[in-house]
């Protein structure tokens, strides 16, 4: 039998036992509930994560939505801003004139403020005007008939030559143009997809107090001048262009400058292509045939002296700039005695060419480097590659001329498609010109055809000469 010393110590052994089995029970039901604690907090984490990585790809998709078809918005209150008269007169034809005229010019504003950025942005056109007294107002000056609404015929040939342009009928109220005009503005700029804005309500001071608000905001605002600029416009900061080609210069009603000669010959009714012997139209030609020499003689003389003087005048033109010269079966690259490369003329495309390019650029965008360039090295290009009629082509050459080549005058490369000079007429460079002022003094008598190099050859010998 066990002695009682021995019954002790068992028990004390057992009671031992008991605790530390419930000192474990204890622990391994504390364990369990922090192992549901941490589950649960787990699946709340898990659940919070889904909801911001859904919310984030939403985010995503609407930021590419938003960078998909960037544009730009021309806001012109019609009253204050009448068009040219010769454009005026022309009615139907003037409408489509002043539409692509105004489109171009504010595509050349663009690169100054958008850079390359402005090669993707569509031009928006919202002119809002009392076509009833406006009509009064033009018929009064001799511009247009007396009949009712008279300048319809121009707003709607203006709205039916552009996707994105339209003349608006406000109403006959006094105030119906300023308020669809300040709507829009505001619509607008809050709009990410909108990337800046053309204003044209400058001779009306109050859209002061309504513009105060986005004053110094140089990159989404520019004011453009009319022919009654209020000069407290220029208190807001912002930059100011100028539309010359569009709208008049002067204010509806005022005098003319009186015409000094008969024999004189306008300098818009010259015709610039037949001093360069590539005019496509003969006798039937609207403008002007006359030499270079002949229109030297018609200009009135001014004794005041020309801060451009070495600017290249029309007669420089008076030789054909010919097409280029095919050596071993390639185009060779013109050049004047200075060595710098000379570029051809290309006409400018007519309002068919240019109504049939815009239909095919909405439905898909052509990629110039495969259409203008030969090849496209590009695989993930989502540009069209298909085929594109000569008519079309030359309009996208006539585009790309005004784009300026970054290797400037002395590009060597075979297929550049950019411009190397500015070929506007009278051009004397400044803003909205983007070609530099030597790309206007370039003489552009053709010395020598130089053997033109690829691109492969400029990689290998010089890393900051491109084609783009």
């Amino acid at each position: 039998m066990l002695r009682d010393h021995d019954i002790q110590k068992l028990a004390g052994q057992l009671h031992a036992v008991d605790r530390e089995n419930q000192q474990h029970h204890e622990n391994l039901s504390n364990l369990l509930g922090n192992f549901n604690s941490l589950l649960e907090s787990y699946n709340l984490l898990k659940s919070d994560y889904e909801e911001e990585k859904e919310a984030r790809e939403k985010y995503k998709k609407m930021a590419r939505g938003q960078e998909r078809n960037p544009f730009v918005l021309v806001l012109v209150d019609g009253d204050g801003y009448p068009f040219q008269e010769d454009l005026v007169r022309s009615r139907n034809e003037g409408g489509i004139t002043a539409a692509r005229r105004m489109t171009d010019s504010i595509k050349e504003l663009l690169h100054d403020r958008l850079g390359d950025q402005a090669e993707q942005c569509r031009v928006m056109i919202r002119i809002y005007a009392n076509l009833l007294g406006l009509s009064k107002a033009l018929a009064r000056a001799g511009l247009v008939g007396h009949e009712a609404r008279s300048l319809a015929v121009f707003a709607s040939s203006f709205t039916r030559s552009q996707d994105l342009a339209d003349f608006i009928d406000a109403g006959d109220k006094k105030e119906g143009a300023d308020h669809k005009i300040r709507e829009m503005f505001r619509l607008f700029s809050d709009i990410n997809q909108c990337k800046h804005i053309f204003f044209a309500g400058c001779h009306d001071v109050g859209y002061l107090s309504f513009l105060m608000p986005y004053r110094g905001m140089a990159d989404r605002i520019t004011l453009l001048k009319g022919p009654s600029f209020h000069p407290e416009f220029r208190t807001l900061g912002l930059p100011i262009s100028e539309i010359s080609s569009v709208f008049m210069s002067s204010p509806l009603g005022s005098s003319p400058e009186p015409i000094t000669s008969k024999s004189a010959v306008p300098k818009s009714a010259v015709c610039w292509f037949f001093q360069k012997g590539i005019c496509k139209y003969g006798n039937d030609c609207a403008r002007q045939h006359i030499t270079p020499q002949q229109h030297e003689i018609s200009k009135p003389q001014d004794n005041k002296s020309d801060a451009h003087s070495t600017v290249r005048e029309m007669k420089h033109y008076a030789k054909i700039l010919r097409s280029p010269s095919i050596k071993d079966g390639g185009p060779l690259v013109h050049v004047n005695r200075n060595g710098d490369r000379i570029d051809t003329v290309i006409s400018q495309p007519t309002n068919e060419e240019w109504n049939a390019y815009a239909r095919r650029a909405k439905q898909h965008k052509l990629c110039n480097q495969y259409h203008l360039g030969g090849e496209c090295s590009n695989l993930n290009c989502q540009f069209d590659h298909s085929h594109v009629d000569d008519s079309l082509i030359e309009v996208m050459r006539y585009i790309m001329r005004q784009n300026v080549c970054p290797n400037g005058s002395d590009c060597r490369l075979s297929k550049c498609y950019h411009g190397h000079m500015c070929q506007k007429p009278g051009c004397k460079g400044g803003k909205p010109c983007r070609f530099s002022q030597y790309a206007h003094t370039l003489d552009p008598q053709i010395s020598d055809d130089l053997t033109p190099i690829d691109q492969d050859e400029y990689d290998s010998n010089s890393s900051h000469i491109t084609i783009g």
